[in-house]
């Protein structure tokens, strides 16, 4: 959802919103981490003994405390929680201050929160959960280009290519099967607690307009479509793209009134049309159309959209 947020924001927040700047850090952040994620899912994905998989996994805790888990690989025996880190340079780890040092190609040093401590908070509540289950965690460093410094850590921290072998070590240590994996699997799959939406916002933080897929330019309504002015794309779905932002953005549900804003679509009656695929949701006097999660894989509608 949070990457997802921030791909809308970026397209359709204007730049000049006081928070852009940090939507595009976050962004980039945010990019970067999934691409470590990837990394690490590359070796799981090999895996022939029988496992399940969870990825980013969240729990909330007693407190309201949230526990994003990057993987957690359930075993008959144990469970495994993987941290993922998407860092370069040189790492140096230090439990007493609680701090991950990046030491960068010039020579810069930089402070990251430690992994290691994120990590004992998750395995800590998983273990008050499932007290009878041996938890393992570990840090996996996902940028093949980092070099592991100093760690005084007794959570293992290593590279993407050794999770293989990590593994096969614990399944050597515990040995008696203790879960059955689809049961288990169910039962902290009904725990799980995503956050729904990281960011809001109003119509009024949005750039109007439908933007040409392949050039970005703001495209025109003419006759039943939208036509791009500069290289001149035409596409009768076009405002699909719109409609997933607001959704993502401000709300499931649109009016004709703020569809015709969005869009700067200046005939309520062609809006009207354009929304006529959409299920319609009665609110006290209002008449809103409901915006499916799937829209983008809409590809046609039949008898929807005639010329303005």
């Amino acid at each position: 959802m949070k990457y997802r947020q921030l791909e809308a924001i970026l397209r359709r927040v204007d730049e000049h919103y006081a928070d852009y700047p940090h939507f595009v850090k976050q962004y980039a952040l945010t990019t970067a981490g999934i691409a470590g994620e990837e990394e690490v899912f590359y070796f799981l994905q090999e895996l022939t003994i029988p496992h399940q998989l969870l990825r980013n996994f969240c729990l909330v805790d007693y407190t309201g405390h949230r526990h994003e888990i990057d993987f957690i690989v359930i075993f008959s025996s144990f469970i495994i929680c993987l941290e993922v880190k998407n860092i370069t340079g040189q790492l140096d780890f230090n439990v007493e201050t609680s701090q991950l040092l990046r030491t960068r190609s010039d020579g810069m040093i930089e402070r990251f929160s430690n992994p290691v401590e994120q990590l004992v908070r998750h395995t800590r509540f998983l273990s008050t959960l499932f007290p009878h289950v041996p938890i393992v965690g570990a840090v996996v460093i996902a940028n093949r280009r980092a070099i592991i410094g100093n760690h005084d850590s007794h959570i293992p921290i290593f590279h993407a290519d050794y999770i293989h072998s990590f593994i096969e070590k614990n399944l050597n240590q515990y040995t008696k099967p203790i879960l059955d994996i689809a049961v288990f699997h169910k039962q902290l799959t009904a725990l799980h607690s995503p956050i729904s939406k990281p960011f809001s916002f109003t119509l009024a933080h949005l750039k109007s307009g439908v933007f040409c897929a392949k050039c970005s330019v703001k495209m025109k309504f003419i006759q039943g479509k939208f036509v791009c002015s500069q290289c001149h794309h035409q596409d009768k779905l076009a405002h699909f793209q719109a409609l997933h932002d607001f959704r993502l953005l401000v709300s499931s549900k649109i009016t004709n009134q703020q569809f015709c804003q969005l869009c700067d679509i200046t005939s309520r009656y062609a809006a009207k049309r354009l929304l006529k695929f959409l299920p319609v949701v009665q609110q006290g006097r209002a008449t809103y159309y409901e915006i499916p999660e799937q829209i983008l894989t809409m590809t046609s509608y039949e008898g929807c959209i005639s010329p303005d």
